[in-house]
């Protein structure tokens, strides 16, 4: 296989959410053959208060998140389980064992779906992906119940890889590719015009624009992509025009894909905060697990 997932951490705070990234996780552990690093941490000092033993509370709240991590069920079958209770701050700590333990991969979950949703930003998830030197998949839990689910027997069957043509997106690019090969996956490659950025009004002076950023778009892409992928650009690439972030989404929820592997900004070489980026969007409006890619990582 060409990705080398030999080891996988996956947080939880002992939520449904968390219980989505376990899932995947477990999966990718045994796909991989994997040790999978169950991961919680307390963070005391969130609860204390003026008055209160902080030592007390902190022994206490540690006391029960043991109980708490040795009864979550983890779906592995094949991989080696081992689980871990930290104290400190969640996202420094999760980031800092998977260092120390020289992890390939952190799966994390995040909540909720849409406009509605708590942001990304701000998030444990989020100040992981920024924290962290190794990937992070994200990953969201279903709307509702999912009735008679289809047996899986790979964790991803299609994969969406979205592209700006940033060096970003290129890093992206080559593990989406291994993903797909990994898993003899489907890939599907996008890119989005943001036709918001066009100044003109004048219908046929957007209609010639619009054109012309659809070829350049093209011949961008059939240049990034490897030759053996050449032969079946007409159905996996494609360029749309909107907003990125929702046009991103809804081709994804449109071909049934279960993977959007993507960087966290744009060509301008200078790293953005995921807020307002199309990153941020994606991970916020997405059904699907989104596998982040930062600049100058693994």
């Amino acid at each position: 296989m060409i990705n080398k997932f030999k080891r996988i951490v996956v947080p939880t705070d002992f939520s449904d959410t968390a219980d989505t990234a376990i899932s995947l996780a477990a999966e990718l552990a045994d796909w991989y053959g994997s040790t999978l690093d169950l991961v919680n941490v307390v963070d005391a000092t969130v609860y204390a208060y003026a008055g209160y033993p902080f030592a007390s509370l902190s022994k206490e709240l540690m006391s029960g998140a043991e109980d708490a991590l040795n009864k979550v069920k983890v779906p592995a079958k094949k991989a080696k389980l081992s689980r871990y209770l930290l104290s400190g701050s969640p996202a420094r700590e999760i980031a800092d064992h998977a260092k120390r333990h020289k992890a390939d991969l952190i799966v994390i979950g995040t909540h909720g779906h849409g406009a509605v949703a708590r942001f990304f930003l701000g998030s444990v998830a989020d100040r992981v992906v920024h924290e962290s030197d190794i990937p992070v998949i994200i990953t969201k839990k279903p709307k509702g119940k999912i009735k008679h689910p289809k047996a899986k027997n790979k964790p991803f069957s299609r994969i969406l890889f979205p592209t700006d043509f940033s060096e970003t997106g290129a890093k992206a690019l080559k593990r989406a590719i291994a993903l797909t090969e990994d898993m003899d996956a489907e890939l599907f490659v996008l890119h989005v015009i943001d036709d918001t950025l066009i100044s003109t009004h004048v219908e046929e002076e957007r209609h010639i624009i619009l054109k012309e950023l659809r070829k350049h778009a093209l011949e961008e892409m059939r240049k990034h992509l490897p030759k053996h992928l050449m032969e079946n650009f007409e159905t996996i690439g494609a360029v749309k025009r909107g907003e990125p972030g929702k046009a991103i989404c809804s081709y994804a929820e449109t071909h049934h894909c279960d993977l959007i592997v993507m960087g966290t900004h744009g060509r301008t070489g200078i790293e953005r905060a995921l807020i307002g980026s199309v990153a941020d969007k994606v991970v916020r409006r997405a059904k699907s697990s989104v596998y982040l890619v930062r600049p100058g990582k693994k």
